[in-house]
C-alpha cells in the first residue's frame, strides 16, 4: 500500500513561464499535498526567479540545466533529483483537470505489483479537439468508448504518465541519446520486457495544449523530423525481432522518404538515416522474448509498423 510520501510530480520546462506556472498550480491544487520537482532545461530566462515568490512555502524543488538535455535527458535528471516510488511526469504545457488525480494514482498502484507504467486520458486542448491516447484509429473506430475504459496497453503518451521508480531504474531510465522523440515507446518496450504492465487509466485526465517544439531552434537540421527518422531506427533495432524489424523499418522508411520528398527535405532524410545506422553498434539489442510478444499482440503493440 503506497502512501503520500511515495508519490512525486516531475515537470521539465524550457522557456515557458505561463505554461509551467499552470502545470505547477494544477499539481498544488490536488487533494494530496505531494512534492513537486521542476527542471528548467536551460531556458533563456530563469524559471525559478520568475516563479519562486509565487510558490513560496510550497513543496517545490527547483533544478536547472546548464545545457539542453532533451526530453529523455530532462526526465532522467528529474528522477535523479527526486525521491518517491511513484513518479508522475507532467509536460509543462499540460495540467490536471481533477483534484483527485494523484489520490487515484496511489490507489491504483496499490492494487497490483504488476503495474510499472500508467497512461492518462489526455485531452488535446480545452475545446476537446481530440484525444492523445495509446490506441490506434481502428481500435477507436471499433470501440467508440475505448477512451473511457481502463485496459492494459503497450505504450503511453508522454504529456502525462506515471512510471514506477524501481522498474525505471532497473531498465536504466530513458535513453538520453534519443534526445527528442520515441523515448516513451523505447522505455515502454523495456518495461514490457521486465514482465510488467502499462495500463491506460482514464480516471486521471490532463489537458494538453502543445506549443511549438523547443527542440534546438538554432539547428535547422536537427529538428523533429530528423529525430523521428534517426530514433525510429534505433528504437526498432533495440527491441524488434528480425522478422518484425525488417518490415517495420521498410514501412517507416518509405513513409519518411515520401514525406521528406514532398517537403523537399531529402537531404535531411538521408543524413538522419545514415546517422541512425552508423551508431547501431552502440545500441544494446535485446529483442522481445515470447512473453513480451504475447503481451504486445494482446495490447496493440507496435510490431509490424
Amino acid at each position: 500500500m503506497y502512501k503520500v510520501d511515495d508519490i512525486t510530480v516531475l515537470i521539465a520546462t524550457k522557456d515557458r513561464v505561463d505554461e509551467i506556472e499552470r502545470a505547477i498550480q494544477s499539481s498544488i491544487n490536488q487533494s494530496l499535498k505531494v512534492n513537486i520537482v521542476v527542471l528548467d532545461d536551460s531556458s533563456e530566462i530563469n524559471i525559478k526567479e520568475k516563479l519562486e515568490d509565487k510558490f513560496k512555502d510550497k513543496p517545490i524543488k527547483w533544478m536547472r540545466s546548464s545545457a539542453p538535455s532533451g526530453v529523455a535527458g530532462a526526465r532522467n535528471k528529474l528522477v535523479e533529483g527526486s525521491e518517491g516510488s511513484i513518479m508522475v511526469f507532467l509536460d509543462d504545457d499540460a495540467y490536471f483537470t481533477d483534484k483527485y488525480s494523484l489520490e487515484n494514482i496511489i490507489k491504483k498502484f496499490s492494487t497490483s505489483d504488476e503495474i510499472a507504467g500508467m497512461a492518462f486520458k489526455i485531452i488535446l486542448r480545452q475545446n476537446d479537439d481530440g484525444l492523445q491516447i495509446p490506441f490506434n484509429r481502428l481500435k477507436r473506430f471499433l470501440n467508440k468508448n475505448i477512451h473511457n475504459e481502463e485496459s492494459d496497453v503497450s505504450y503511453y503518451v508522454g504529456a502525462g504518465h506515471v512510471l514506477l521508480r524501481e522498474t525505471f531504474e532497473k531498465v536504466g531510465g530513458y535513453d538520453s541519446e534519443l534526445f527528442y522523440g520515441l523515448e516513451e515507446l523505447d522505455i515502454s518496450s523495456e518495461i514490457i520486457k521486465e514482465d510488467k504492465k502499462i495500463i491506460y487509466f482514464p480516471q486521471v485526465q490532463v489537458i494538453h495544449e502543445p506549443k511549438k517544439s523547443v527542440v534546438d531552434k538554432k539547428n535547422k537540421l536537427k529538428d523533429e523530423a530528423y529525430y523521428s527518422i534517426r530514433n525510429r531506427i534505433w528504437v526498432s533495432y533495440k527491441h524488434l525481432p528480425a522478422m518484425y524489424l525488417v518490415v517495420h523499418l521498410t514501412v517507416w522508411g518509405s513513409f519518411y522518404f515520401l514525406k521528406s520528398l514532398l517537403k523537399f527535405q531529402l537531404g535531411k532524410f538521408f543524413i538522419a538515416t545514415f546517422e541512425g545506422f552508423k551508431k547501431l553498434n552502440s545500441k544494446d539489442r535485446k529483442p522481445f522474448n515470447s512473453s513480451a510478444l504475447k503481451y504486445l499482440k494482446r495490447n496493440n503493440g507496435r510490431l509490424w509498423y
